[in-house]
């Protein structure tokens, strides 16, 4: 990776205090996959919009929006299909976790104790639609 930046960050809280309420979190990631046609080495970019809100019954109490971007480089000896590969899997899980600590710093400065912390995700199936949308199949 040779670079990540945050394009977009929005949150809009509803209530002073998330504190001793029953909320419920709510995920939604998706991707923006970028690849440039091979010059002297493979580039491409990787987009992960995250959007993320924390319901108290049906009332959505937080709104939090980020997306960020990481740019990377590939060796020109490699298959172009095995750069997207190595792109697609590790870059989400990448993007994912860098997004998770600017999460948790951001929140964490803009006064929210606890700071707010994305849960956890299993993400094998974004990864496979991906890989199906960059056209790279398993052998």
């Amino acid at each position: 990776m040779r670079y990540d930046i945050i394009k977009k960050l929005n949150y809009e809280l509803k209530d002073e205090s998330l504190n001793n309420k029953k909320l419920t979190p709510n995920i939604d990631i998706s991707v923006t996959q970028n690849f440039q046609p091979k010059e002297k080495e493979y580039f491409g970019t990787l987009g992960l919009k995250i959007k993320f809100h924390l319901k108290e019954s049906k009332k959505i109490v937080l709104k939090l929006e980020l997306e960020t971007e990481a740019g990377f480089y590939g060796n020109p000896k490699i298959k172009e299909n095995e750069f997207k590969e190595l792109v697609i899997k590790s870059g989400i899980m990448s993007l994912l976790q860098i997004s998770r600590a600017k999460i948790i710093s951001i929140s964490a400065n803009f006064g929210f104790v606890p700071p707010i912390y994305l849960p956890m995700l299993n993400i094998n199936e974004l990864v496979e639609k991906e890989l199906e949308k960059a056209k790279i199949t398993n052998q």
